[in-house]
């Protein structure tokens, strides 16, 4: 049997509902903002890396043949280079290596699987201690981008004007 009271338990289960669900439609309309500034964010940050620095690939070594690139974009400054990955939610750049203290061992053609991402990139070896933690690199870059790089390292003031300028 229907009743009056039973009736007035089921509008207000109803308009429970209807509350429930403007909340969710609330929390959904929140995270899809959040979702596209994040977006917004990230995308912006890739243009402005791409159009203020040099393409290349950075990995720590040792590593296994074809593991461990990452996609980055390198910043020449006086003393210097600051490498930051495309993709990562941390701002600062990912590796700082040292101008005075990097060296060269070696420059070498991609091989084996490694032809699959770096073909057409010259792989530049520097040797440990490049950055201020000890660390040892390879460099994978377009060989305009390997001149550039030789005439950063070879432009640097001698040790000595440094001292008097300072």
């Amino acid at each position: 049997m229907f009743t009056a009271g039973r009736a007035i338990g089921v509008c207000a289960h109803a308009r429970g509902t209807g509350v429930v669900m403007v909340v969710w439609i609330v929390v959904l309309a929140v995270a899809l903002a959040a979702a596209v500034a994040v977006a917004s964010l990230s995308m912006y940050r890739l243009a402005e890396l791409r159009r203020s620095g040099t393409p290349l690939l950075l990995r720590p070594v040792p590593a296994a043949e074809d593991h461990g690139w990452h996609h980055g974009s390198a910043h020449y400054g006086d003393d210097t280079l600051v490498y930051h990955r495309l993709v990562t939610f941390w701002r600062g750049p990912a590796v700082r290596l040292i101008r005075s203290a990097i060296t060269v061992v070696g420059r070498r053609e991609p091989r084996g699987t490694e032809r699959e991402i770096l073909d057409g990139l010259v792989i530049v070896e520097l040797g440990p201690g490049a950055d201020a933690a000890g660390g040892a690199y390879e460099l994978g870059m377009t060989p305009d981008a390997f001149t550039a790089f030789q005439a950063w390292l070879e432009s640097a003031p001698p040790p000595r004007a440094r001292r008097r300028s300072s």
